[in-house]
């Protein structure tokens, strides 16, 4: 398998890479000892990432009081948690090119939804890496944009599978000899991340099959359920019946909760749709 992912690699011409303050974020994502204000700094230095972000604090969706012209203020006004997931988000959104025939915005919104799916589960789970958690929900599609870039025909061809109600990963693995997972996986070692975020991203596609169930992995799970069942196509029904219960109940949650937290998840907005203009 690492043979193929390698030669898929080596087929891309320009791999995606995250500019040096988005990694930095990445690495200090659970240290509560970072300086904070040599990161802000160093933010600022990232022009097409500092213009994003401030662009996105000073949108309806923050509702701030007062327009906000520096990251140093940003951090004042929305958290130093807060900051980072948009810096993050827009980093990776900027290191991701675009693809011919490929809806890359659908693509985000619904990675932008994982996440925030995900980040709000993991504070409700009463999880400490709530941010790491946020990442890995947020990156672990990436995947599918290598596929895109490396070998679009059996990218296409994976597509048209899944839209017809084939599970992705077990197709891509009988298909190509590996997941598009595996792919995102291997792209974050490249990217010199995190052991727990490649852990979690790892798992995720099913978290329940490891020895030490990954509490993160679940959440991510659960978290590209939801984003991926809220599609036009799919009932509320269907949506409910096809739950990953087994992983809800793992991660600390009732079964007679799903049907009340769901309504919330489904209801919140990542406010991160303005990367991709």
């Amino acid at each position: 398998m690492k043979l193929k992912i390698n030669k898929l690699f080596k087929q891309i011409h320009n791999v995606p890479q995250v500019p040096e303050v988005v990694r930095t974020l990445i690495t200090q994502l659970n240290d509560p000892n970072a300086n904070f204000s040599d990161i802000a700094k160093n933010i600022e230095k990232e022009q097409i990432i500092s213009l994003k972000v401030l662009r996105l604090v000073n949108s309806a969706h923050f509702g701030l009081p007062k327009k906000i012209g520096s990251i140093g203020n940003a951090v004042a006004m929305l958290g130093m948690s807060k900051l980072k997931t948009l810096v993050i988000a827009s980093g990776i959104v900027n290191a991701v090119p675009n693809i011919p025939n490929f809806d890359i915005k659908s693509f985000w919104a619904d990675s932008f939804s994982t996440a925030t799916y995900a980040k709000w589960l993991a504070e409700e789970a009463g999880l400490e890496n709530s941010d790491m958690v946020f990442t890995a929900g947020l990156i672990n599609g990436l995947g599918t944009i290598l596929l895109y870039l490396g070998d679009p025909k059996a990218a296409n061809e994976i597509q048209q599978h899944v839209k017809a109600g084939e599970n992705r990963y077990q197709y891509e693995q009988k298909r190509l000899g590996f997941s598009s997972l595996d792919v995102c996986v291997e792209l974050c070692r490249r990217w010199h991340f995190s052991d727990e975020l490649i852990e979690t991203i790892n798992q995720s596609a099913r978290p329940l099959d490891t020895e030490e169930t990954s509490l993160p992995a679940c959440i991510v799970y659960i978290a590209r359920y939801i984003s991926e069942s809220t599609s036009p196509e799919i009932t509320e029904e269907d949506r409910l019946a096809n739950f990953p219960v087994k992983e809800w109940q793992k991660i600390g949650f009732n079964v007679d909760e799903i049907e009340k937290k769901l309504s919330e998840i489904i209801a919140l907005e990542s406010g991160l749709e303005g990367l991709t203009s």
